[in-house]
């Protein structure tokens, strides 16, 4: 996939200024703040040390050489770019918190280190699928080019691994995002950051107060809390700048089209060197969650003795669901509601940029907008939003907030819209020109090409976008705990306090019952997904 000149020089342009933006940011920011933002710059760091290596080598194998079952390893971590972070916290605290799998009695994963080793998981993943996407566009090429002078492995690290650099900064990018916006590893961990910050003052209902203790006066105060939104901001700008490269066009590559290393003597070696760290990802953390499903305490001779029962663990893992089908209930209402508005209005402005109906940099600056505002701060957004006093004239809008579920499904909405975007508008930049413009001289007004020619045409990738957004929905945590009205509790917000109040068997088991759901629908979505992309490529 090429980019001109003028779309580089944009780009360049657009990452300089953001890194200058976000050093602006630091330098006039409060002590207060300043400390903050460092705090989650420890973050980003410890948990870049901890995921750039293992993926990068995922990224390899799956992207460069012929390792069994790649296609289903790429699967498994597109499946667990959505399992969300507080179901990660949990699987992994049962593996090294208290009373742990492999830690009883002195727990590892507390503190710092354990808000840096589930983010540093979690963004493994996420640095493979971003470096991976990065080796497979390299052109075919320039590495056969590269192996008549060297070896397949001196052509991997010294020539495929060096182009694909834009793709380790965007992956570390991304989870310098995620870092600084999520609050549900840092809140079970107590980690001050940012995001962090502003939940606790909101969730005590005096974020004025809180955040006046910064400085002296309240406007400081202000000041201090648009800084630091500004800082997220820039670093997603940075993410866009970099991943200019992959942004969409008319010519979609075939998997056929790319060198891949075939690795001969040495593919059973490297296929169990791959898969010992997918293991490690998905299979720990699951055997984690059933163990501590299925863990009972019962009386020998006068003492308490614990073991395990797969009676139990099955049962309950199963029975979860429906124990909490409340939760359930308002968890997929509340999220189909907003993942149905978010696809249908990222088509729309999908197509418009498709057609060149919407400007392409204001509209993904805007969508950046929405990927960086952390959750507490949109739920306090939205508050001053819906919140006004009887005598006002915009006084049916806090019976709204008060009485409907109005301010979550506009926030799980606002958060699931960029990606639904991003998903329809690669997708409906590789319609053939030809196929438009014959729909065009037929006579095919606007939305008739969008609804009756395009939408007909990638309706797998409408039904992929629609199933992120409800994923991403559902597992919205940070505002929703924050905007859910009175007897509104979602399943997000109830695995959340489970997590702080320590009910562990029932929070395992119901974790691994939505991680399973969640892997489902991805593999469904994922196995459609690619059988159409195979007939359109």
């Amino acid at each position: 996939m090429s980019v001109s000149l003028p779309e580089r020089g944009i780009a360049c342009r657009l990452l300089a200024a953001s890194l200058l933006g976000l050093l602006v940011c630091f330098v006039l920011a409060s002590a207060r703040l300043r400390g903050l933002l460092v705090n989650s710059a420890w973050l980003t760091g410890g948990a870049l040390a901890v995921g750039v290596l293992p993926g990068t080598f995922l990224a390899v194998a799956i992207a460069k050489t012929s390792v069994v079952g790649r296609r289903l390893i790429e699967g498994l971590l597109v499946a667990l770019l959505f399992v969300p972070l507080y179901v990660q916290a949990a699987a992994w605290h049962a593996v090294w918190g208290p009373t742990g799998w492999l830690t009883d009695q002195s727990p590892w994963l507390a503190g710092w280190r354990g808000a840096v080793w589930v983010h540093g998981v979690a963004a493994i993943p996420w640095v493979a699928i971003a470096v991976s996407a990065a080796l497979k566009s390299i052109p075919r090429e320039f590495e056969e080019g590269a192996l008549m002078d060297a070896n397949a492995w001196s052509v991997v690290t010294r020539v495929s691994l060096r182009r694909a650099g834009v793709g380790v900064v965007a992956a570390s990018l991304w989870v310098a995002v995620i870092c600084f916006g999520e609050i549900a590893v840092t809140d079970l961990f107590q980690v001050r950051t940012f995001a962090e910050e502003i939940y606790t003052a909101a969730n005590l209902g005096v974020l004025g107060g809180v955040v006046t203790a910064w400085e002296d006066t309240p406007q400081l105060a202000t000041r201090d809390l648009w800084l630091g939104t500004t800082a997220v901001l820039m670093l997603v700008l940075a993410t866009i700048a970099v991943i200019w490269f992959w942004l969409p066009s008319s010519v979609r590559e075939s998997p056929g089209e790319r060198w891949v290393w075939q690795l001969g003597v040495g593919r059973h070696l490297f296929s169990i060197a791959t898969w010992l760290l997918v293991v490690m990802l998905v299979g720990v953390p699951v055997v984690s969650l059933l163990n501590k499903s299925g863990m009972q305490t019962r009386q020998v001779d006068e003492r308490i003795v614990r073991q395990w029962s797969a009676a139990k663990a099955v049962s309950l893992v199963f029975r979860s669901p429906w124990e909490h089908r409340r939760e359930c209930r308002w968890s997929f209402a509340i999220g189909g509601v907003a993942a149905a508005a978010a696809t249908s209005t990222g088509a729309v402005i999908a197509w418009g940029l498709r057609t060149r109906r919407l400007p392409a940099w204001p509209t993904v600056l805007l969508l950046a907008f929405g990927f960086a505002i952390p959750g507490p701060l949109t739920a306090v957004w939205l508050i001053g939003l819906l919140n006004h006093s009887a005598d006002s004239i915009w006084s049916a809008l806090t019976w709204c907030y008060d009485h409907t579920v109005l301010a979550p499904v506009l926030v799980q909405f606002f958060r699931a819209l960029p990606l639904a975007t991003l998903v329809l508008w690669s997708q409906l930049a590789s319609l053939p020109q030809d196929v438009l413009d014959s729909a065009t001289s037929e006579g095919a007004g606007w939305w008739t090409r969008l609804f009756v020619v395009a939408l007909p045409q990638r309706w797998p990738a409408v039904a992929a976008a629609g199933c992120m957004s409800l994923i991403v929905s559902v597992s919205e945590l940070a505002a929703t705990l924050l905007l859910a009205p009175p007897g509104v509790a979602t399943l997000s917000m109830r695995i959340f306090g489970l997590l702080h109040y320590g009910s562990d068997d029932r929070v395992s088991a119901l974790c691994l019952a939505l991680a399973m759901a969640i892997g489902l629908l991805t593999a469904a979505v994922w196995s459609v997904y690619d059988r159409s992309g195979r007939q359109t490529g």
